[in-house]
């Protein structure tokens, strides 16, 4: 994969950061949500509403050759469809009835080590000490905010392991994204995943039950509204940049703020309190993505650039 400019790279990474917190409302719009509609009928009408939007704006401003891919590429976007929004939004769906939502909010992040591991092994992306390192400090900071310190382990095993399932699709994702990355546009890969994922959990809405849409409540439009633009549209948008500006791993790490921020918006709209350990969790997660991401090393030694020392001028003689 070729690496884009340092400073591409910097914007991808601020960036990142917004969409986690974009991402970290969704906990809440999507609490809000659930209290006038069912599970599978949110992700369906989230992504009901995302698609049509995302596929106007590109044929209005790119034209249809902008949806122009070859045919053998279709397949890789089918399996990001189905790994990124069908199987992944139902399998977590199904989970969070068996299960808390904190085993939820912190076994969701055990997809960022399916993602480094086979980045190590096939991707041959390189990791020192310090990297590593922080992204067990992230993880163990993530796990202080979403438990607050109580670190119980839920009887409910069957919903934690489909969890890990759920976990595991977001990394097959983000890893597959890889494979197509700087061969389309963002938005190029983001119709064909919008439209064939949206596709795929149709017949699950259908299956299941659901409420006429003229009974949903203004409070149900509004939080289905920032799902499907805010949380679909444009974050997807530039998470999927990322991929491609700073490889899958990196990408995969920042999503250890998800939650934290989650956490901070139930803090200042729920008030939920505030304790100690949300606080310490807080700056160790903010502290391994930190070292994961090379902006922190403690251990291994930032590589000094070479000094280029300039050629001397030819011996003029003397005058």
């Amino acid at each position: 994969m070729r690496k884009a400019p340092p400073a591409s790279q910097s914007t991808a990474k601020i960036l990142l950061v917004l969409v986690m917190i974009v991402w970290g409302g969704s906990f809440i719009a999507s609490k809000v949500g659930l209290d006038g509609m069912y599970p599978i009928e949110l992700a369906t009408l989230r992504f009901a509403i995302a698609t049509p939007v995302l596929l106007a704006f590109t044929l209005l401003f790119y034209g249809w050759r902008s949806l122009i891919i070859e045919k053998k590429d279709l397949w890789v976007l089918v399996g990001m469809a189905m790994t990124g929004i069908t199987l992944q939004y139902i399998t977590q769906l199904i989970a969070m009835t068996y299960t808390t939502v904190t085993n939820t909010a912190l076994l969701i992040n055990m997809g960022t080590f399916f993602v480094v591991i086979p980045s190590i092994i096939f991707l041959k992306e390189k990791f020192n000490v310090d990297n590593l390192l922080g992204i067990v400090i992230a993880f163990a900071g993530l796990a202080l905010v979403v438990t607050n310190g109580k670190i119980e382990f839920s009887p409910q095993l069957i919903g934690d392991g489909i969890i890990l399932i759920s976990a595991a699709l977001w990394a097959v994702y983000i890893l597959i994204g890889n494979k197509l990355a700087g061969k389309y546009s963002v938005l190029t890969q983001l119709n064909y995943i919008f439209v064939i994922g949206f596709i795929g959990l149709l017949p699950f809405y259908f299956l299941t039950p659901h409420h006429d849409l003229s009974q949903l409540s203004t409070v149900s439009w509004a939080s289905l509204l920032y799902l499907a633009i805010f949380c679909s549209i444009i974050a997807y948008f530039f998470f999927n940049d990322a991929i491609i500006k700073i490889g899958p791993s990196k990408s995969a790490i920042y999503q250890y703020l998800e939650p934290v921020f989650a956490v901070i918006f139930a803090i200042l709209l729920l008030n939920e309190p505030l304790t100690g350990f949300i606080l310490v969790g807080g700056i160790m997660t903010v502290l391994g993505i930190g070292m994961a991401d090379n902006n922190i090393r403690i251990f291994t030694r930032r590589r000094k650039k070479p000094v280029e020392v300039p050629a001397e001028p030819p011996d003029a003689g003397h005058h």
